[in-house]
Formats: structure tokens, C-alpha cells, sequence
């Protein structure tokens, strides 16, 4: 859709983020065509709407809630990876990036 300005959008929340090339695209068009974007955050699990801190699988009790499987361990560490590699750099510096991390204690890759 070249040209299209997407004036009206603020805030843009992306769960699931991968690392295929399709979901790149898509957040760098967000990311050039949003004229008016304050915060885009990316989460590279979807966490079935458990959303505290900086982690995604930590609970309302702060404890570790290991819902996810290895594949999808797996496919968030390479979303990750794809947000640093493509999509960081080009972020404005008016847009305020947040990156949902995986929780360190019990979805390290082995």
C-alpha cells in the first residue's frame, strides 16, 4: 500500500510477534506509515492474556507460569532475534519501543 498514511494510529501492541518475513513487513510499514505513532510494543509470545511485568509468563503471584511449549520458546527466541536485527533501527526516536522478553529463569534455549 505505498502512499497510505495511516494518521489516526497512536498505539500499535503486536503478541505473537515472529519472525517471518511477512510480520516484519508488516511492522516496518507500521513503523514508516504511522505518522502519528507514540508507542509500538512487540511481544514475541502470545501468553493467552497474562501480562505482568516484563515477562510473559510471569503470574499475578510472581512466579514463573511455564505455559508455553519448546516450539513456541523456540520460534519467540527467533522473533526476538528478527526485532534487533530489522526492526530496532528503524524505529523514530518519537516512538517509544517496548520488547517483551522472555522470562531468563525457565524459557532459556537448551
Amino acid at each position: 500500500m505505498p502512499g497510505h498514511h495511516h494518521g489516526n494510529i497512536k498505539d500499535v501492541t503486536i503478541i505473537g510477534f515472529r519472525a517471518a518475513k511477512s510480520m516484519v513487513e508488516l511492522t516496518c510499514h507500521i513503523l514508516e506509515n504511522a505518522t502519528l505513532l507514540e508507542c509500538l510494543t512487540l511481544d514475541a509470545v502470545y501468553d493467552n492474556g497474562i501480562e505482568e511485568a516484563d515477562r510473559s509468563c510471569v503470574n499475578k503471584s510472581y512466579k514463573c507460569c511455564p505455559l508455553i511449549g519448546k516450539r513456541m520458546i523456540a520460534q519467540a527466541h527467533k522473533g526476538l532475534w528478527a526485532i534487533g536485527r530489522y526492526v530496532a533501527d528503524k524505529v523514530p526516536s518519537t516512538v517509544k519501543l517496548n520488547v517483551k522478553k522472555l522470562c531468563e529463569r525457565c524459557h532459556v534455549m537448551e
